[in-house]
Formats: structure tokens, C-alpha cells, sequence
């Protein structure tokens, strides 16, 4: 079985972790599981844990990993997020020498190379998969985000196959479909509508998802009505602030309201970077043409 499925007793914490509905993860109780699905489901609320801005206390919690593999990667992995990346790292070479064909291995071991730039290294990991949809939807992120766009396509249509309706299939193939512009926009837009209107999957990521295919189709109206659902859901949500903050700017309105909450909520996130970046370099080329301008 593989562990990051959508079906049987792990459907509703499966589905919750990957819209990114962290803190219902962390609602569903633990108790009731059986043995082959309790430690998926206690990774899930571990990686919630972390995703919430807590590794330092997942870290704590499992200072004994009980000689599980799952949780031994996701120790490697609040280590990479607590800031400890050569324990992180020496555990996760670890861990692939002796338990590279773990699922849970395969995904965090994957993404703490990825973070710490050894893109190849993770992708050998990812490979080694067998059945594993979170593994599939890993590589098709960093297929997309090296631009290549034939090998993301590839895997979303291997995956297509065995995986047909699986969330994490639909939103791998909504990736790749926004990344490939033209008619595809509608098609991403179609995936993101049909799992924001599905109760199980309605949530402020998959608003999001619906409004940037909106802005990407021209129909800004309809991508305000979205983001302002995703607001509804979790208005605190970096996500949605970015988009928001897009969007308002395509808009011609005033976005500080979000800039500000953005600020508060996630001060390290890459769009803040990235703008003060862009204001520094727009101030600097200013700057050299000054003396140009003709009074």
C-alpha cells in the first residue's frame, strides 16, 4: 500500500495535509488507527507540526525515533527547518544507505537535499519510488521548477495511469497545466473549481489555485471573488497574502492591508525577499540616472 494514498482510513488526514489545512490536521485525533496506517497518520501531524513553524518541538519529540525509518526522516527533516542541516543532512545519508525504500524516506529525505541544493541527489531518491504519488508530485515540482516541462508532463501522465483521481495526481497535473500556459489555463482552471467546489477538497488553497488561472485567463473579476474565499478560509495564509497582494497591484488598488499581515505572519517568505530585492535594484538604477533628468 502505499502510504500517502488517498484511500481507506487515511483519506481525511491524507487530503487535509496536502490542501495545506494544517491545524485540522492537527484536530484529527490519533486514536483508532490500525498499526499498519497509525505512523503515516503521526507523520502527517508531525509534518503539520513543522509546517505551522514548530520543528523545534517535533524535534523534541522524537529525540527517540524507535528505530522507525518513517520518523526517523521526519526528525531529518524538522532538523533542516530548525535550522540544524548538517544533523539533518547526516541523518538523511543515513537513512538512504538503509532505508531508501521507505515512502517517508523517499519524500523528506528527498526534500531536505532539494532544500540544501542537492537537486540530483534528491531526484535519485524520488526515483527509487514505487507507487508513491507524493514522490511523483515531489519530482514534478522540481521538474517545473527547472523549466523542464516535457519531463514534468511525463511523470504526471506515468502517474495518470495507476493514479487517476487521486488528489495529489490532480493537483500535479494542474501544476504542470498553469506552467503550460495558453489553453492549458483553463484546464488547471477546471481541476482547481472542481476541488474547490468538492466539500472534502474545498479550502483556501484550492481557491488560490482557482484564481491564478483566473488572472492567467484575463478574468480578474472572478480571481477577486476566489481569493476573497480563500480569505474567508484562512486570511492568515502567505498564500493566499501573496496572491492577494497580485492580484490587487494588476488591480490598480491598494494592497498594504495584505502586505502588512503578510509582513507579520511570515517575514522570511521569498515574495518579500524578492520585492525588497527588486526595490533595492529600481532604487539603485534610479539613482545612476538622476543626473540625467532634465528639470
Amino acid at each position: 500500500m502505499d502510504p500517502f494514498s488517498d484511500a481507506g482510513e487515511l483519506f481525511a488526514i491524507h487530503n487535509l495535509f496536502y490542501q495545506g489545512a494544517y491545524k485540522e490536521v492537527l484536530e484529527q485525533s490519533l486514536a483508532g488507527y490500525s498499526d499498519s496506517a497509525i505512523t503515516q497518520a503521526r507523520v502527517y501531524h508531525y509534518r503539520a507540526q513543522i509546517a505551522l513553524g514548530s520543528p523545534e518541538q517535533v524535534v523534541a519529540e522524537l529525540d527517540d525515533t524507535e528505530g522507525n525509518a518513517a520518523l526517523a526522516a521526519v526528525k531529518a527533516f524538522a532538523l533542516y527547518k530548525a535550522g540544524e542541516t548538517e544533523s539533518s543532512l547526516e541523518l538523511v545519508g543515513e537513512l538512504v544507505e538503509t532505508s531508501s525504500d521507505d515512502a517517508t524516506v523517499q519524500v523528506l529525505g528527498a526534500i531536505v537535499l532539494y532544500l540544501a541544493g542537492m537537486i540530483e541527489e534528491a531526484l535519485s531518491l524520488l526515483s527509487k519510488h514505487e507507487g508513491n504519488l507524493a514522490a511523483v508530485a515531489l519530482i514534478v515540482q522540481i521538474r517545473l521548477v527547472q523549466n523542464k516541462l516535457d519531463l514534468a508532463c511525463k511523470e504526471v501522465q506515468l502517474a495518470k495511469k495507476w493514479g487517476q483521481d487521486n488528489l495529489l495526481v490532480n493537483l500535479s497535473e494542474a501544476w504542470v497545466d498553469l506552467h503550460l500556459g495558453g489553453e492549458k489555463y483553463q484546464e488547471a482552471f477546471y481541476i482547481y473549481e472542481e476541488l474547490a467546489q468538492t466539500p472534502s477538497t474545498s479550502n483556501a488553497r484550492t481557491f488560490v489555485g482557482q484564481a491564478i488561472a483566473d488572472i492567467q485567463l484575463g478574468r480578474l473579476e472572478e480571481a477577486e471573488d476566489a481569493l476573497n474565499s480563500a480569505l474567508e478560509r484562512d486570511s492568515t495564509s502567505p498564500d493566499v497574502l501573496v496572491n492577494a497582494i497580485i492580484l490587487y497591484i494588476l488591480l490598480g488598488r491598494d494592497y498594504s492591508q495584505y502586505l502588512e499581515t503578510l509582513q507579520n505572519v511570515d517575514a522570511e517568505n521569498p515574495f518579500l525577499k524578492d520585492l525588497e530585492e527588486k526595490s533595492t535594484l529600481f532604487d539603485t538604477c534610479a539613482a545612476e540616472y538622476a543626473s540625467l533628468i532634465v528639470e
